[in-house]
């Protein structure tokens, strides 16, 4: 199974995923530096059967598979040789996607055409 909405690519939204992380008051000063560096550097591109990750030198492939999906979500399941089975749960809004880490929510937008 696949999902036609996830096919293409898509790159870590530093600017949003910064407005989720600003609304955190739990997260502050250095600590929350450091994490708003993290973002905004990922680019996935999704075909139907793997994912291609892309973060500066850092390139990966990885199969995956959706195992279920509705009209706002996808749930995937990738593996790969470094993180084994993973489970990912992709909410969509609009040109945007979030997956959630913990206490927040990264986001992704589509810059690329589905493939």
């Amino acid at each position: 199974m696949y999902d036609s909405r996830l096919l293409g690519t898509w790159k870590s939204d530093a600017r949003r995923t910064a407005k989720e992380i600003e609304s955190r008051r739990e997260i502050r000063g250095a600590k929350k530096a450091k994490l708003l560096s993290l973002f905004g550097k990922l680019e996935l591109r999704y075909t139907k059967t793997r994912v291609y990750s892309i973060c500066g030198d850092y390139k990966t492939v990885s199969r995956h598979t959706v195992v279920a999906k509705n009209a706002d979500s996808v749930a995937t399941v990738c593996e790969n040789s470094i993180a084994g089975k993973q489970i990912f749960h992709i909410h969509f809004e609009g040109d945007h996607y979030w997956i959630s880490l913990g206490r927040f929510r990264e986001f992704f937008r589509r810059v690329g055409a589905k493939s």
